[in-house]
């Protein structure tokens, strides 16, 4: 381990002696399989059981990982290989991360660099260089107010659309801080733990409104009395007729004359009374707007009001995800249970912080950030004391070294 690596482990360390709490402990956590991401070499120990919260405690203090997980599924014999240990079940899952957000503060915050040929840029990586074609690319993330407060607009959708269309108990959902840039949402349902893969890819499919066509959700035109006549879905219908309707507005406001619209029409289309306008039958209302135009505004309204989960996450019956009540390795906070009702007012850059006093170090380069209700940076090669939670933060992000 380099020195960077060996004091972030000596302050995990020291946090995990002197917690005292049991950790989050899911349904049935007997049945669940644990693993720990080590420092040293990136190393997994995984296909752990524990019976007891006390001697999960015992194992991470022991082991001292950057990571801490559990795994979604249960199963007869945890400790067993992957084909030996005996399915019985598995939570759904879905995880809401800024690294899968085009928000618009990526280029302030995020850079990426080519192993393969040395370009470097702003912002989330592409998938290939776009000098030498190599996918061998390698990230540098941030996590901002903006970044997490659009995961918490997605993780909002998404609690809705399980609720509404889905059918799922609020009682039954529970939800996660990451310590990072999302959060996790858990259903625990005997109904809904016992569905595979494939029912499990639909459901993600519907929650991100993937190949939905407007015409199959009540969007037609058809001739009457010699007149083409638009109708659509209506405000207030269930499922996706509805939200689909209720996000055309906020696509007009946001991108209308970027959308094929003139700045006439989209003007007396925003000035229409939202209530008014798409509880009437018909969607012929506007002069000059056809068929193909509002499907191109339902397209766009169906990718707002969807919630962008990673559907890898909830796909897979093996998932390990991470414990609450861990430190990430990533930035130094705490993953945390979130009540759902205090979705809205949760400050993840104060409520998470997991450590007090203050830390000598060399700060490399990092931009201006948040935390603790103080402000910090820009800095650029600057020795500094600052306190622990930040320091720490700047140790995990690899932004900064120990003062020698």
């Amino acid at each position: 381990m380099n020195p960077t690596e060996q004091l972030i482990r000596q302050k995990f360390q020291q946090y995990y002696l002197a917690h005292s709490e049991s950790f989050y402990a899911p349904p049935s956590p007997a049945e669940r399989e644990y693993g720990f991401l080590l420092f040293k070499e990136k190393f997994m120990v995984r296909h752990r059981s524990f019976k007891d919260p006390g001697l999960l405690l015992n194992a991470i203090r022991d082991l001292v990982p950057a990571h801490v997980y559990f795994s979604t599924a249960y199963y007869r014999d945890p400790t067993e290989s992957m084909d030996q240990k005996g399915w019985k079940g598995a939570d759904l899952v879905f995880d809401i991360d800024a690294d899968h957000l085009n928000t618009p503060c990526k280029p302030e915050h995020d850079s990426w660099k080519c192993k393969a040929c040395g370009t470097i840029g702003k912002g989330g990586a592409p998938k290939l260089c776009p000098k030498c074609k190599n996918d061998r690319l390698e990230e540098q993330t941030w996590l901002c107010e903006r970044c997490l407060q659009q995961a918490k607009e997605e993780t909002s959708k998404l609690l809705e659309i399980l609720y509404s269309d889905i059918g799922v108990d609020p009682s039954e959902t529970h939800l996660f801080f990451s310590g990072h840039r999302g959060y996790h949402v858990h259903v625990y349902s005997k109904r809904l733990g016992l569905v595979g893969e494939d029912e499990r890819r639909e459901i993600a499919s519907y929650v991100l409104g993937q190949g939905l066509d407007p015409e199959l959700h009540e969007l037609q035109e058809h001739s009457s009395g010699g007149t083409t006549v638009i109708e659509g879905p209506q405000l207030g219908q269930p499922g996706w007729h509805g939200r689909m309707v209720a996000g055309i507005h906020d696509v007009l406001e946001e991108e209308g004359e970027q959308l094929g619209l003139s700045a006439a029409q989209n003007k007396t289309l925003i000035e229409q009374d939202r209530d008014g306008f798409f509880s009437r039958p018909f969607w012929s209302s506007v002069k000059g707007i056809g068929l193909s135009t509002w499907k191109t505004l339902s397209s766009k309204a169906v990718e707002k009001k969807s919630a962008r989960i990673d559907s890898v996450v909830t796909t897979d019956i093996h998932r390990l995800i991470r414990l609450p009540g861990t430190l990430n390795g990533h930035t130094g906070l705490m993953a945390m249970k979130v009540q759902k009702e205090r979705l809205d007012d949760f400050d993840p850059f104060n409520e998470s912080l997991a450590f007090q006093g203050s830390m000598k170090l060399t700060v490399v380069d990092a931009p201006k950030f948040q935390l603790g209700e103080q402000e910090f940076g820009p800095y650029h090669d600057e020795k500094l004391e600052l306190p622990s939670y930040a320091a720490m933060l700047l140790l995990c992000k690899r932004r900064a070294e120990p003062t020698h």
